[in-house]
């Protein structure tokens, strides 16, 4: 087994049994040999000497014989994986994704990585998702500098908000056919699933993006995105997908009204999240708990301090 499966598997590991963020230098060990590959060292990474050249590129693999096809389908689905919980923890520990500058190449919509057979959400919306997490990140380490300028960010901003309101929009118009059948575990063998779970993603993307910019402050501007998740996670959601959805609820839930919180407690303290296997998601209710206290009762309760209580919280 190579390197990066190693780093992978004591990842998960890790997050399932240890305490706190155990995880985290096995995560970071991992993506630094991703970054090390495409910098062209790939020959420790355990791949035959064909596929290397063709592992993180938009070529397809048809022609190749059996055994470099598997290699490279192997490594993609670990390269997809390690982008995925790059983003995920980024959006935790307010900080840019390691892995940002290889997105536009590696999760583009023609891309043979793709996220939505690995974690349910199509490429484009986790693609948005790591933007605003590199923007966060970027303006978090510019006023720690005392250099910030918001007019540098309000163009990039403003192409989020309308990617993400676009695939919203596309979204509304689909008819999501979902099966109940909870023996489906695989997403692409689930209909329209993945439709379901990247129109949640873009709804938790428009709560992302207020919170990175106004915070806490004019949470009315949410209810309309909040109310539309709420209805379709209680509707339309079979409750084997739930699980697919830990960080879409949680960054929805951080902005729960009142009357809505009940749905959130139930959701975090019951299976299929909370499983006694997964030791790390008994952990996200008391995190979320204290946000709606410190939200209700910080004056000027803002995103910078809802991370200082997530900084070690992998929300999958």
């Amino acid at each position: 087994m190579c390197t990066i499966y190693k780093c992978l598997l004591t990842t998960i590991i890790q997050l399932f049994t240890g305490p706190g963020d155990t995880w985290q230098p096995h995560i970071r060990a991992a993506m630094g040999i991703c970054e090390r590959c495409h910098e062209g060292n790939l020959s420790g990474i355990g791949l035959a000497e064909k596929p290397r050249n063709n592992v993180f590129g938009n070529q397809t693999i048809a022609n190749y014989e059996a055994e470099v096809t598997e290699e490279t389908v192997n490594f993609r689905f670990v390269f997809g994986t390690l982008i995925w919980l790059d983003i995920f923890s980024s959006i935790t520990a307010g900080t840019t994704p390691q892995l940002l500058s290889y997105h536009s190449v590696s999760i583009d919509p023609d891309s043979q990585i793709n996220l939505a057979n690995i974690m349910g959400c199509n490429n484009n919306a986790m693609f948005q998702l790591g933007r605003l997490a590199a923007i966060y990140g970027q303006k978090s380490e510019a006023l720690r500098h005392g250099d910030f300028d918001c007019s540098q960010l309000e163009q990039v901003v403003d192409d989020i908000s309308r990617e993400i309101q676009c695939g919203l929009a596309q979204g509304a118009l689909e008819d999501f056919n979902i099966s109940g059948d909870a023996s489906a575990t695989a997403f692409h063998t689930i209909p329209d699933s993945s439709k379901l779970v990247t129109h949640l993603f873009l709804q938790m993307a428009t709560v992302y993006l207020h919170l990175i910019v106004q915070g806490f402050q004019n949470l009315t501007l949410l209810d309309t995105t909040i109310s539309d998740a709420i209805k379709m996670l209680q509707i339309r959601t079979p409750t084997h997908l739930l699980p697919a959805l830990v960080c879409p609820l949680f960054l929805i839930g951080c902005v729960a009204r009142e009357e809505d919180k009940k749905f959130f407690r139930h959701v975090f303290s019951t299976l299929p999240l909370l499983d006694p296997l997964l030791n790390h998601r008994g952990r996200i209710l008391p995190v979320l708990e204290d946000v709606w206290s410190r939200r209700g009762t910080v004056l000027g309760f803002g995103w910078e301090d809802c991370v200082a209580l997530t900084k070690a919280l992998l929300l999958i």
